[in-house]
């Protein structure tokens, strides 16, 4: 025998279960647009800083005049790879470190001298009367370029490469003095045998290696860049037995390959590798330029295809450049639960203000993911007003050569931060592009 109340539950329970199919229908429906979406999430304290180096820099790119300072002097080099003396002014005024690649001045193959193995009293001769015309500059000697790369680079074997290295160093140290600054290999892979036969022939011959140098170019090894840096530093700078050597810096002295040149995520899929491996340098490099008309970005005053030709207007590489530049003075701990999602906080960018830099690269998912940011200790800033502070989000677009005159703000809002931790949501964060988030 049912009771009254027990009838009226069995009345109201159609009732519950229509609420609770609309409930999950509206769940349902309201996540349509991260259902089987990969989800990452980012956490960025303040109140942790971070002791880093900008690790900006750049290979050729310009000449004496063009493209103008406007477009360099935003983006901070600190190290500047060229083939030329003639731009060393320009460099060392923009603030940058100048590392000469003494083999792009002697040339490659038959043409104009042959190979240094080939003669080496005019080889001597030539790197003697280069330190000649150039004392009193402050100029970082990188003998060879990919002597591990036989087209174009290289057509002897390793010894003569090795031999090659010994009489531009005593060349150089005799000319220049104990405080020159030699180094090398400058391979164009990172190799532990390569680098290991290198310094013991420098060893065994008594010549030193000041920096030592190598490139990271395969858009597909972004997340290896840091161990390299890693290994090398354990296993060579830290090494008693290399101590002879005087290796002071590691160089990755030619970054991003030619299908990331232009992807703003990949670029600073690079640069968070490089922080996190405490490289003392690296240079973009320069690749050819897209479509059946390939021009040398090289040799073209692009800043390595960062700028348009002739115009200079910038691109997408160029803002990601220059936000990592902005911030790279007052990092802040920042992690990510994917290693193909990078967050470079700051505290202070630019214009005073914090700031997030994201990015997302992968070399097999081609879809966008819904990104799940945690800003804590977000009081540390002292920006806040009323206990509301200000975020504005950037978008760095993966628009490869297009000119991107400025970034899109897709959001700007006043929010309040509470206890002074905030979560902020990107819900589409397509694969090669960047965002700036800006606080304050």
């Amino acid at each position: 025998m049912r009771t009254k109340s027990s009838v009226k539950n069995l009345l109201k329970l159609p009732q519950l279960l229509l609420a609770l199919a609309t409930a999950l229908l509206i769940l349902f429906f309201g996540q349509l647009s991260t259902f089987g979406q990969v989800q990452s999430n980012v956490n960025v304290d303040f109140a942790v800083p971070q002791s880093i180096k900008s690790v900006s820099g750049i290979l050729h790119g310009i000449d004496p005049s063009n493209p103008p300072d406007s477009t360099i002097k935003p983006l901070q080099f600190k190290l500047w790879r060229a083939g030329r003396v003639d731009t060393y002014d320009r460099v060392v005024n923009s603030g940058a470190e100048f590392q000469l690649i003494v083999s792009d001045l002697w040339g490659y193959g038959a043409n104009p001298n042959g190979w240094p193995y080939q003669n080496y009293p005019a080889w001597e001769a030539f790197v003697r009367q280069l330190a000649q015309q150039n004392k009193g500059k402050k100029i970082l000697w990188d003998v060879w370029n990919e002597p591990d790369w036989a087209n174009p680079f290289w057509a002897g074997t390793r010894e003569q490469f090795f031999e090659t290295y010994k009489r531009a160093y005593q060349i150089l140290r005799q000319e220049l003095g104990p405080e020159a600054i030699i180094g090398g290999p400058s391979i164009a892979i990172y190799s532990k045998d390569y680098l290991v036969a290198f310094l013991e022939y420098c060893k065994a011959n008594k010549l030193e290696v000041n920096f030592l140098s190598w490139h990271e170019l395969n858009d597909d090894n972004i997340l290896f860049v840091d161990d390299h840096l890693i290994e090398a530093r354990r296993n060579f700078i830290q090494s008693p037995a290399y101590a002879s050597l005087k290796i002071k810096k590691l160089y990755v002295n030619e970054i991003v390959g030619e299908v990331g040149q232009y992807r703003p995520g990949d670029i600073l899929g690079y640069f968070y590798n490089l922080e996190r491996g405490q490289a003392d340098g690296a240079c973009r490099a320069c690749w050819g330029s897209l479509g059946p008309n390939k021009v040398s970005n090289c040799f073209n005053n692009t800043l390595a295809g960062m700028v348009t030709p002739n115009s200079f207007q910038p691109r997408a590489a160029w803002w990601a450049n220059k936000a990592y530049a902005d911030g790279a003075s007052s990092r802040v701990r920042s992690q990510s639960s994917s290693e193909r999602v990078v967050a470079l906080a700051s505290k202070s960018n630019s214009s005073g203000k914090a700031q997030v830099l994201l990015g997302y690269f992968d070399r097999n998912n081609s879809s966008s993911i819904r990104l799940n940011v945690t800003l804590a200790n977000l009081k540390q800033l002292n920006v806040a007003q009323n206990g509301k502070i200000h975020l504005k989000l950037e978008k760095i677009p993966n628009s490869q050569e297009a000119a991107v005159q400025k970034l899109a703000i897709l959001k700007e809002e006043n929010v309040s931060i509470g206890n002074g931790t905030l979560k902020y949501i990107i819900p589409n964060f397509g694969l090669h592009e960047a965002y700036v988030l800006t606080i304050g």
